[in-house]
């Protein structure tokens, strides 16, 4: 049996899971992280690229395990993209559709190495507290949810035919993806100022009230909430009405149930006081949802139902 001209290679069909793994790997990453910043390990590792001068440094030392582990865990995310971008090289269609997401990702692999280092090297030590730089931590996270989401469409590219675009992105993929960006920098500033209790009950914030006041950090924590409700809202708008888009309808329905479980964890993390595992799947299910926003404007751009049309062959 011929494979149809619209569908994609099997060489590079198989290799669409090899970029998921990539994928899921770096969504690891990005919550050991977050493990590292909760258990405070930031800097336990003093040095870079070595740890305390060591190539394999004495993991009895306070928090080397989570930093160190971090940096280990971090190869392994190196090696795969290398295989994955070694293969699809060796097969021409495959190359053909992932070689701009290969060599973008490249130079975000290479940038985020350079800022792992500087937030180690760049240290704030003014009130006696030192941590890492702000900014370069900022950053870090941020190159690193890119990477994970080059990946994410790496796979779709290879996974599925191509097609014409289609044309505009629908106004609520827009509109998510502004609250989604918004969320980000809310959660940034809120994590900026230690501001993750200053709100003690979930769905209220004080003695009952909602939203007792927008200034502040108590303001910071009550704009995160309510644009998480602005999330939700539009992201069940998307999944009813994109009927037409079977593609878009699945996805719109998985960022649904991400909200759904981040606001969940949300309120644990406060009920919790901000336990290290619980602010690590916070940190998880923030990257998916990264993701998964990059996912659907992929389907949006290149024909979601042409993609389902595939997945179903």
């Amino acid at each position: 049996m011929q494979t149809p001209a619209h569908s994609a290679p099997t060489g590079a069909h198989r290799l669409a899971y090899g970029f998921w793994v990539l994928a899921a790997t770096t969504w690891v990453q990005i919550a050991f992280g977050a493990l590292v910043r909760a258990k405070k390990a930031g800097l336990a590792c003093p040095d870079w690229p070595l740890c305390h001068g060591a190539l394999v440094p004495d993991l009895k030392l306070t928090g080397v395990v989570y930093e160190y582990g971090h940096r280990v865990f971090a190869l392994l995310v190196s090696a795969l993209f290398v295989w994955c971008a070694m293969q699809a090289r060796r097969d021409a269609a495959a190359w053909a559709r992932v070689r701009s997401l290969v060599w973008g990702g490249a130079g975000l692999l290479l940038v985020q190495i350079v800022f792992g280092g500087l937030t180690v090297l760049i240290v704030h030590r003014g009130d006696g507290d030192p941590r890492p730089a702000a900014w370069t931590v900022a950053t870090h996270l941020v190159l690193g949810n890119l990477f994970a989401a080059l990946a994410v469409v790496g796979g779709l590219a290879l996974r599925a035919p191509h097609s014409a675009s289609s044309g505009r992105p629908p106004k609520a993929l827009v509109a998510w993806t502004v609250l989604l960006l918004v969320q980000f920098a809310l959660g940034g500033a809120i994590a900026g100022t230690i501001a993750g209790l200053v709100c003690t009950e979930f769905p209220t914030c004080h003695g009952g009230i909602w939203f007792p006041t927008f200034e502040g950090t108590v303001g910071w924590q009550v704009l995160h909430r309510l644009n998480a409700y602005a999330l939700t809202v539009v992201a069940i708008t998307a999944a009813l009405s994109w009927n037409d888009r079977p593609g878009l309808r699945k996805v719109a329905w998985m960022l649904v149930g991400l909200v759904v479980a981040q606001a969940t964890v949300g309120a644990v993390n406060i009920y919790s006081y901000l336990h290290a595992a619980v602010t690590t799947a916070h940190s998880l299910l923030a990257a998916l949802l990264f993701s998964v926003t990059a996912a659907a404007w992929y389907l949006a751009k290149s024909g979601d139902q042409a993609h389902a049309t595939a997945d179903k062959a």
